[in-house]
């Protein structure tokens, strides 16, 4: 039985930052945990994670909501 979440973050004009971050992360080889897309929605980030344990989409969605906060958090701390 597999697992799947699927996360919607509504980051005004930042989703798009958010988005290319995560897209270079998604895109770099890594071991095989299971799948996630990330894409824009009326101007929303969506991420979907799909795993075929509750531990692998566990650590799959942690490691890209940690992404997302830390590419967040760093373009607020440009905008003072």
């Amino acid at each position: 039985m597999g697992a799947r979440a699927r996360v919607k973050l509504c980051l005004g004009e930042y989703s798009a930052h958010v988005y290319r971050a995560l897209i270079a992360e998604k895109n770099q080889p890594a071991p095989e945990k299971g799948a996630v897309d990330v894409y824009i929605e009326d101007g929303c980030l969506l991420i979907a994670v799909y795993s075929g344990t509750l531990s692998g989409l566990r650590a799959l969605l942690n490691s890209f909501l940690l992404l997302a906060h830390a590419s967040y958090s760093s373009l607020m701390a440009l905008e003072g």
